[in-house]
């Protein structure tokens, strides 16, 4: 990265602390089921958002065999788990804790903080987590446990160990009941066969449901899930407790002699901005707003108007078939994109067609509202490109005003000062740019420029995409598959990351001669 010089550093810095946005850990959930979409395929997936964008991400490969038989593991805040054969291998994103602290914990024991998302070599795919807040009086009832499984847990445990979507949930909820969370969360867990979604809000309650073909449904940190009958056992798994907890708080919702549950009006204790965007979207309007929707505008339900077991729905009606380019659209809609975005993923999956390629990853990190997504088949990739495992320094954080390098203020007053060295990691690149074109002093057209730049990028990468799939489909051998698939979606990334840097490198300079030219007329003044 380019030093500024002082007097630009500084001119530069006051301009990006007027673009001040709140804070929020708001990270959105989407699913939409091979019914209502134009090639028959299942597409879940979701962003991850922080606060504050200051820490390293890595995208790679973890090997067969990383965890042994019999070796506990030890998680970011009190989990351990024994592992019961050698981990499969998979693909990951996660925090990067290479310099030897957890950027999540503090700790220094071995162990890899976060890996939010992936897919195994048995095609198993796992998107956690939508973090979930549950009711306080619930939470009296059954509190989130300290050393329960956290976030930065389920994807390595799962994906390590589960070989099948169903073998996922089994694991995920027998964890739940034994060990306990510690806190509350939604959690795809899919195969070629079925897609499962898996939610708890308090220690030990949970409910897990089969999403059908027709159902499409979003969540924003909102409990997902609505008024269902836990007697529909081929579709729903549920805590024995999930009524009982809900009955002893006060909290319950629903008709227990039934064995029905309102589990969103029992147990969700959030509500957002983000909703009625991603409503209006996927409703194709632009009448919700952050006063005017309901729960029955957006929860799951498998009880027909005459009380009767029907297939999970919910009443949002997509305006057409979506293809991937709709799906991934719907995380650029802002607020739900946002420079908080710190990883997004979407997996797309075909229910035929051989297993090597019937599971595409779309991946993008950072701010998707200036962003590419790019395809990588899980299954047939050997390596990620390297600027997703390049670890730069760390990003110095401070509550005093910097006099030098480049630098931002956050939205809660703090200074963060990026190292020489951030821009050669492909996460660093997208969040530079990001922040430059949020907090910076960037004009409107400018900004336009930069999203035209990345919807022209990502057109070019759907037609290497068509490429690659062909040239894996003419490949003879699984190696040359792998080689194929492997090498055409490192390219890619690494056209997402070099035009990110081309892009920076010439806002940034832009800025330069602003600041310069300023500093000129303040002198002269």
């Amino acid at each position: 990265m380019m030093s500024f010089k002082k007097i630009a550093a500084a001119v530069m810095a006051a301009a990006m602390t007027l673009a001040v946005v709140p804070s929020a850990f708001a990270c959105t959930a989407l699913y939409v089921g091979s019914d209502l979409t134009e090639d028959g395929t299942t597409m879940f997936g979701r962003i991850e958002d922080l606060g504050t964008n200051d820490n390293n991400k890595l995208f790679y490969v973890s090997a067969a065999g990383n965890h042994k038989a019999g070796e506990i593991y030890d998680g970011c805040y009190g989990f351990t788990y024994t592992f019961t054969h050698d981990s499969y291998s998979y693909t990951a994103r996660r925090d990067d804790n290479t310099s030897g602290v957890c950027p999540d914990c503090d700790g220094t024991h071995d162990h890899t903080p976060y890996e939010e998302a992936g897919t195994n070599e048995k095609g198993v795919m796992v998107s956690a987590t939508e973090s979930l807040y549950g009711k306080d009086a619930a939470l009296a009832v059954d509190p989130y446990v300290d050393d329960g499984i956290e976030e930065a847990e389920i994807t390595t445990v799962l994906l390590s160990e589960a070989g099948t979507a169903r073998e996922g949930v089994a694991l995920l909820t027998s964890i739940y009941e034994n060990a306990g969370a510690a806190g509350g969360a939604g959690v795809f867990i899919g195969d070629q066969n079925e897609t499962w979604f898996v939610e708890n809000l308090t220690g030990h309650t949970y409910v897990a449901l089969k999403l059908p073909d027709s159902v499409v449904f979003m969540q924003p940190n909102v409990s997902a899930i609505g008024k269902i009958d836990l007697d529909d056992t081929d579709n729903v798994i549920a805590s024995a407790d999930a009524i009982s907890v809900a009955q002893e708080a006060g909290t319950f919702v629903g008709d227990a002699a039934a064995n029905v549950i309102d589990w969103n009006a029992s147990y969700n204790n959030e509500d957002n901005a983000r909703m009625p965007a991603g409503l209006n979207y996927l409703n194709g309007v632009d009448t919700y707003t952050e006063d005017n929707y309901t729960e029955a505008d957006y929860a799951m339900s498998n009880i027909g108007g005459d009380g009767s077991i029907v297939p999970l729905y919910s009443n949002i009606k997509l305006t057409k078939k979506f293809d991937v380019e709709d799906a991934l659209n719907f995380f650029k809609v802002e607020p739900i994109g946002k420079t908080n975005n710190v990883e997004t993923h979407l997996f797309q999956v075909s229910s035929t067609g051989e297993l090597d390629t019937a599971i595409v990853e779309w991946t993008a990190f950072d701010d998707d509202v200036y962003n590419a997504f790019v395809p990588y088949y899980p299954l047939l990739t050997t390596d990620t490109a390297d600027v997703y495992k390049y670890s730069p320094a760390k990003v110095v954080r401070s509550d005093e005003q910097p006099t030098e390098g480049v630098w931002y203020k956050d939205q809660k007053g703090r200074y963060y000062t990026y190292p020489e060295d951030w821009t050669k990691s492909f996460y660093g690149a997208r969040d530079a740019l990001s922040n430059l074109l949020t907090y910076g002093d960037v004009s409107e057209k400018d900004k336009a420029a930069a999203k035209a730049d990345y919807a022209a990028l990502q057109k070019d990468i759907m037609e290497e995409f068509a490429e690659m799939k062909a040239a894996v489909a003419a490949a003879d051998t699984k190696e040359a598959k792998q080689a194929a698939a492997t090498t055409a979606s490192n390219k890619m990334s690494e056209k997402v990351y070099e035009k990110t840097v081309k892009m920076y490198n010439k806002l940034q300079k832009k800025q330069e001669a602003r600041a310069w030219f300023g500093s000129l007329l303040n002198k002269n003044s």
